[in-house]
């Protein structure tokens, strides 16, 4: 079995569409997205290093968020816009193993830290005056390398699984290597591969998804509980804006990866997960940052000592 996988040296990636005026315009889109995406990370790394009074345990997961999304949409991004613009639309045999083992294994520890920042914020929020003797140092990192290991674990079984399976076609009707349009290639019994994805995706992204649920809900009672007269109002408008991206981000992920193979159509799929790709990389700067007021006095700081 694993020969026959073996025997397979490149892919093509299909991509979007064929249509030559349709393809620029969404490659301008696209890069346009891509080029936000990593100014508005990089500057949330930047103001969060550049000033100590965000080095708290909110900026520090923040960071490692915005860390996430610069690489994964960088996983994705460069080759994606390429598939616009070049005729080959090919993707080497180990460039599409190191394409999707990274991508898994940030999108899996991406959900784990929302879970983490969710739980954060419920600290901060409901329980303030233990949250400092809780959200310690080193309290901080040990959840943050959590996420990370489970994400190199869960990812290197998905990884795995996936090539040893026997490829009857090369053609990936989709826009970069993933676990669903490879398993459709596959000649292979599948059943195995699809309850590790199954149980895996389950545990993990439904998991986390309970964890926020769980850790908003309290939030929003307190918040409801206390009568904030200005602060409560701001706090439960940032608590909806979160709840978007929640809803946006999990939904997605849940209908790419918690559907039986069979069922899965790519032309749908592509359009669900361009939100985890593509659009909610964007939207966590300005979700989680620039609604900010402390991160925004930092950053006007930041830029008026770069010009000075």
């Amino acid at each position: 079995m694993l020969q026959n996988s073996t025997a397979v040296t490149s892919f093509i990636l299909v991509g979007f569409t064929n249509r030559k005026e349709v393809l620029i315009v969404l490659f301008i889109i696209f890069c346009l997205i891509y080029i936000f995406t990593l100014l508005g990370n990089v500057c949330i790394i930047a103001v969060t290093c550049w000033n100590p009074g965000l080095h708290k345990p909110m900026y520090f997961f923040l960071a490692n968020l915005a860390l996430f999304d610069i690489i994964y949409s960088t996983v994705i991004a460069p080759k994606m816009l390429s598939l616009f613009l070049m005729k080959d639309k090919s993707i080497s045999y180990t460039a599409c193993v190191s394409q999707m083992f990274l991508f898994a294994v940030l999108i899996t520890s991406e959900s784990v830290l929302l879970a983490i920042m969710a739980y954060d914020r419920y600290l901060a929020i409901c329980n303030p005056l233990r949250y400092s003797s809780i959200m310690s140092t080193r309290f901080c990192m040990q959840l943050i390398s959590g996420a990370y290991i489970n994400g190199f674990v869960q990812s290197l079984f998905h990884t795995s699984f996936t090539f040893q399976l026997s490829f009857c076609r090369t053609e990936i009707n989709y826009f970069f290597c993933d676990i669903p349009p490879l398993l459709k290639l596959s000649c292979s019994d599948t059943s195995v591969n699809e309850m590790i994805l199954f149980t895996f995706c389950g545990f993990n992204e439904g998991g986390s998804a309970l964890v926020v649920l769980i850790c908003y809900f309290f939030i929003v009672f307190s918040l409801f509980k206390i009568r904030l007269a200005h602060g409560g109002s701001k706090a439960a408008s940032t608590c909806v804006s979160h709840f978007v991206v929640f809803t946006l981000y999990y939904g997605s992920l849940f209908f790419i990866y918690l559907r039986p193979t069979t069922i899965h159509s790519m032309e749908v799929d592509r359009v669900a997960s361009v939100v985890y790709t593509v659009a909610i990389p964007m939207l966590n700067p300005i979700i989680y940052s620039l609604r900010n007021s402390e991160f925004k006095s930092s950053f006007k700081k930041l830029l008026s000592c770069s010009f000075l």
